[in-house]
């Protein structure tokens, strides 16, 4: 009884140490972060204390080779964790600082609600677009059109399907001074692949979609000491 109570304590206390260690994804490597936050910003302060963090996993990884094949595994785990630390401040960072208009897409087609499916394939087919704003005769936007809701409309072989009839109506529209971060929100919530962009008018100027984060967030990388506008 004593061995096996003798042998739980020092695993716990070596789960302990372990997670203090000043490395992401542990406990350690937030308080690492902690340090360098009081001067830095907390994208920047992450992205030390995440490299910090990769070069213990490093460590371990060289120690693995010639001792312990099992701390090879916790290397990959510990630079893993630092990397999308770094990754999900990043993108937190961009979306808090840029409205959406900073990275939408100005340059898109549109679908007119009484349009043939075929009329969307043809856009579909000829574009590089995978969702498609749906405008009503008035010009508002009606609703969106998304490429897998295409697909299981035409499975359904009916020739007198619109655009209108297949396209979701549930999707809501973001304005261009709106933060990436409340749009994320926004997209979450709706499980919506793109969203509309409309101005101040009220006329649809851009598209929102996933991809236009990450291009922004490998431009601010390029170019640290650049803002996008």
């Amino acid at each position: 009884g004593g061995g096996l109570i003798a042998q739980l304590l020092t695993i716990n206390i070596l789960l302990l140490l372990f997670n203090l260690l000043p490395a992401f994804p542990m406990d350690g490597g937030r308080v690492l972060r902690a340090l360098p936050a009081t001067r830095l910003s907390y994208a920047r302060a992450t992205q030390v204390a995440a490299s910090i963090g990769q070069g213990f996993a490093f460590v371990f990884g060289f120690i693995g080779l010639i001792w312990n094949p099992f701390l090879i595994f916790i290397a990959l785990f510990v630079y893993i964790g630092a990397s999308q630390e770094a990754a999900l401040a990043q993108m937190k960072d961009v979306s808090r600082r840029f409205p959406v208009s900073s990275a939408m897409v100005r340059e898109f087609h549109t679908l007119p609600e009484n349009a043939t499916l075929q009329e969307a394939v043809d856009a579909l087919l000829a574009t590089s677009q995978h969702d498609f704003p749906v405008v009503a005769e008035t010009g508002n936007v009606a609703g969106v059109l998304t490429r897998h809701d295409l697909i299981a409309a035409l499975r359904r072989d009916d020739p007198q399907l619109r655009v209108g009839d297949v396209m979701r109506r549930d999707i809501p529209t973001v304005t261009t001074g709106t933060r990436f971060e409340e749009a994320f929100r926004i997209m979450q919530e709706c499980n919506c692949p793109a969203v509309p962009v409309l101005d101040s008018m009220k006329r649809l100027v851009g598209l929102l979609t996933p991809e236009n984060v990450s291009e922004l967030m490998m431009v601010q990388s390029a170019l640290p000491r650049r803002r996008v506008s």
